[in-house]
């Protein structure tokens, strides 16, 4: 994927939130827009793991979510209007993004 290798060659990742306060930061820099964040369980399927390898010590999924409807494997937030939830899609879907440099 050449936007997985830009990030690395820029020495970014996708961003991993920590906690609902940087979940809420995150999701207000996109204007309440859907966006990516680092999460997903591309390697192991239903072990969701943040892109820079950092241990998963907070979610925040929309109800019903994870379900990963027709192999969904990357995970967008839902923006201001959904409560700032998380819901797993189809990683080839077009978002809007926010990188932190690793």
């Amino acid at each position: 994927d050449r936007g997985a290798k830009s990030l690395q060659l820029l020495h970014a990742n996708l961003v991993r939130i920590r906690n609902q306060e940087e979940n809420v930061y995150v999701q207000h820099r996109l204007n309440g827009a859907k966006g990516w964040i680092g999460l997903t369980d591309l390697r192991t399927e239903g072990t969701f793991k943040w892109a820079d390898n950092q241990t998963v010590n907070f979610t925040y999924w929309a109800e019903n979510q994870p379900n990963n409807f027709r192999n969904e494997d990357c995970v967008h937030t839902l923006g201001v209007r959904h409560g700032f939830m998380w819901n797993d899609v189809d990683c080839n879907s077009c978002r809007n993004y926010t990188c932190s440099e690793g």
